[in-house]
């Protein structure tokens, strides 16, 4: 299905959701809470949200599908920490479970994501036909001009190219731009893949990122007994003027964030509010062609190789919010290092046998 030259909505609806009479549309965004303050992307991303509602709806009025009203809810405390117990819909408040065991298909346009709880929440349900979710933290206008419009068949063919290949290694040995180098270990774990298709036939996860396109798996975590990760070296992070942070990982853990600059303050004070999100606990292969580095990670990552610390479960893996010490410190952050980064990386699959498979090379795919 070729992709048009101008976001339709029409378009996106078919290709990406295939929506039927039995699908029921929930459409959420969050509104400033707490230490969160609102600002100018933010307002454009409910306006934004109230817009797609709109469109959505008449869409849905000729096609015989159904639409809840608007549903908003105060920002999370953290990237994918749970979802609060109620939330707003069409003026009134109405417990979040009500909202979503009427939904069969929800967009979430976050400023604070909350993929993680959505993915635990649809894998509970059982089948992408009864709830299949789109998240869309940081959603923007300007996207419905770039990664919004990836060619849907395109990304299912290139995912399963990457996802295939990466499954059949044991090990990720990263070189960043920087000079630094990470191995990580992704033995005992299945190889998963965000290809933009949520119809109702969808097979595994019931989530997909909007924009879609990556490749992803948590490393081994280390929870068979006898058995340690090996995930060890060490991650650079960018800050700004040239600033480097360096994470230091030893078992697949950060063991040390070193670096004198705001960075690597940062980092550390995050590290302390929390030792679980010392967790390494995704890394992934985005390869959406119409992604572009603009500094919005939900497309940045999109766009190369990325890596996230923090909860893992909702991905595959063993760290859930019941290990943090409350719930205002649950996290997942990713960290992007596409072409067009501050800092990019070259990649080699290593297999049981030692063999390697060049993935990358200086942000380049070269599989």
């Amino acid at each position: 299905m070729n992709a048009p030259r101008k976001f339709d909505m029409q378009w996106l609806l078919d290709a990406v959701f295939a929506p039927t009479s039995h699908d029921v549309f929930a459409i959420l965004h969050d509104t400033p809470y707490g230490e969160h303050v609102d600002n100018a992307a933010w307002e454009e991303r409910r306006a934004m949200a109230a817009d797609w509602h709109a469109q959505i709806s008449a869409i849905a009025d000729r096609q015989g599908f159904s639409v809840l009203p608007l549903v908003s809810f105060p920002a999370v405390a953290g990237v994918n920490a749970d979802l609060p117990a109620t939330a707003d819909m069409g003026g009134s408040e109405v417990a979040f479970s009500e909202i979503l065991n009427q939904a069969t298909v929800v967009l979430a346009m976050m400023e604070v994501s909350v993929t993680g709880p959505l993915i635990q929440y649809g894998r509970a349900k059982g089948s992408a036909a009864e709830f299949r979710v789109a998240s869309m933290p940081m959603a923007n206008r300007s996207m419905e001009d770039t990664c919004y419009l990836a060619d849907p068949d395109e990304l299912v063919a290139e995912g399963e190219t990457i996802r295939s290949a990466v499954a059949k290694a044991e090990a990720i040995e990263v070189t960043f731009s920087t000079g630094d180098v990470c191995t990580f270990d992704i033995r005992h774990r299945t190889v998963e893949v965000d290809n933009g298709y949520l119809h109702p036939d969808k097979q595994g996860f019931p989530v997909i990122n909007l924009p879609s396109g990556e490749v992803f798996v948590v490393p081994y975590e280390g929870e068979r007994d006898g058995d340690p990760s090996r995930t060890h070296g060490v991650i650079p992070a960018a800050g700004e003027n040239g600033d480097v942070a360096r994470f230091v990982v030893e078992a697949n853990r950060i063991i040390d964030v070193r670096g004198d600059g705001p960075r690597a303050v940062g980092l550390r004070e995050d590290m302390a509010l929390d030792s679980t999100r010392r967790n390494v606990a995704e890394i992934a292969f985005g390869y959406n062609r119409k992604a572009r580095v603009t500094g919005v990670f939900i497309e940045d990552e999109k766009a190369g190789f990325h890596w996230g610390y923090g909860r893992s479960e909702f991905l595959g893996g063993t760290v859930a919010p019941k290990d943090f010490s409350s719930p205002e410190t649950v996290l997942h952050v990713d960290l992007p290092y596409a072409k067009e980064c501050p800092i990019t990386v070259s990649a080699d699959l290593i297999e049981a046998s030692g063999a390697r498979t060049a993935i990358l090379r200086d942000g380049d795919y070269v599989l």
